[in-house]
């Protein structure tokens, strides 16, 4: 199996294991979660094969009529290019993503990193939500900031990484570890503007990828804006891409 399939493996079951309710399809699968509703990345469709772009668009009504939005991730490259048209004709926009592995040698931890607990990042992690997303209500802000708990999940190791200033979190990521696959994500790194430019976000990674040690490690980013960069000096390198078409109803 080819590190690209690995990691799409990786991914796709990570998110069905945070599922209330999945259902399978030959192209695809579907994930819902009823207590977040408002969390796009755990309410969608997964395409994973080949594809008619008329069953894609029918499958997500299907799948998605009761909540406020549409995502369509489609981790099978062909079927991306073939239904980018289609779905973009519906008035679905594109978001392209790529997924970037480690490679080279594991450096020493920063000491200035320190794992935190989910308690600790609930105030910052939903700050930051309002600061990007002013138009959210409360009650999405509670779901996207609380959401975080479907990440623990039986075979998977989750450690919360961060950096301090005095007692206030400035900047954070999360590591999630499958030692029975042998596969590590990095995710959701956030600095606080008013701390950027201080090497915390290069700490954090650095830890991350320490953590991480032989296990096979990758992270997704988005392709049109600068972290992938950031990330390629850290010793990622693209290995692939998945295509994110959303739609709000």
């Amino acid at each position: 199996m080819s590190e690209l399939a690995r990691v799409l493996r990786f991914k796709e079951d990570y998110i069905r294991s945070q599922a209330d309710d999945v259902q399978e399809h030959p192209f695809g699968f579907t994930v819902r979660n009823f207590r977040y509703a408002s969390s796009h990345h755990h309410n969608k469709v997964v395409i994973t094969g080949p594809a008619d772009p008329r069953d894609i668009l029918a499958l997500a009504d299907r799948a998605l009529g009761d909540v406020g939005h549409r995502l369509v991730e489609i981790d099978h490259e062909p079927t991306a290019k073939a239904a980018a048209a289609a779905l973009t004709e519906a008035g679905y926009g594109h978001e392209t993503n790529v997924l970037m592995l480690h490679q080279g040698p594991v450096p020493p931890p920063a000491p200035q990193v320190v794992a935190v607990t989910m308690e600790d990042l609930h105030e910052v992690v939903r700050a930051a939500w309002a600061a990007e997303y002013p138009q959210l209500t409360a009650e999405e802000l509670d779901q996207l900031t609380d959401r975080r708990a479907t990440l623990v999940q039986e075979g998977y190791d989750i450690t919360f990484l961060a950096v301090r200033d005095g007692k206030t979190i400035v900047c954070h990521g999360d590591l999630y570890v499958h030692r029975a696959s042998g596969m590590a994500q990095f995710d959701d790194l956030i600095t606080d503007p008013s701390h950027q430019r201080k090497g915390h976000a290069r700490a954090v990674v650095t830890e991350a990828i320490h953590r991480a040690g032989d296990l096979t490690l990758f992270l997704e980013a988005d392709q049109n804006d600068w972290p992938k960069d950031f990330y390629a000096r850290q010793g990622f390198t693209p290995i692939g891409q998945t295509n994110h078409f959303r739609k709000f109803s």
